[in-house]
C-alpha cells in the first residue's frame, strides 16, 4: 500500500508527481495488480484548491476516473 504522494510546493510543476505516480503504478503492475484504487482527501489541510485541481488532473491523465465520493465526519467536543 502506498499511503501518500506529495511534492514540495517549491518543486511543483516539474513532473515529479507524475514520475512518482508512474513509478508506483509500474511497481504495482509488476507485482500483478489488476486494479488500483486511489483515494483523494479533498479536506486535507495541505495546499489549496489549485493544488487539488492539479492533482486531480494528474490522476485523470493517468487513467483514473471518479466513481464515488467519501465524506469524513468528526464530532469535536
Amino acid at each position: 500500500m502506498l499511503w501518500w504522494i506529495e511534492v514540495a510546493a517549491d518543486a511543483r510543476g516539474r513532473g515529479l508527481g507524475r514520475a512518482m505516480l508512474g513509478s508506483a503504478l509500474d511497481a504495482l503492475t509488476g507485482l500483478g495488480a489488476k486494479e488500483v484504487i486511489l483515494y483523494v482527501d479533498d479536506d486535507a489541510p495541505r495546499g489549496d484548491e489549485r493544488d487539488r485541481t492539479a492533482a486531480n488532473r494528474l490522476y485523470e491523465s493517468a487513467g483514473f476516473t471518479e466513481i464515488d465520493r467519501l465524506y469524513s465526519y468528526a464530532l469535536l467536543s
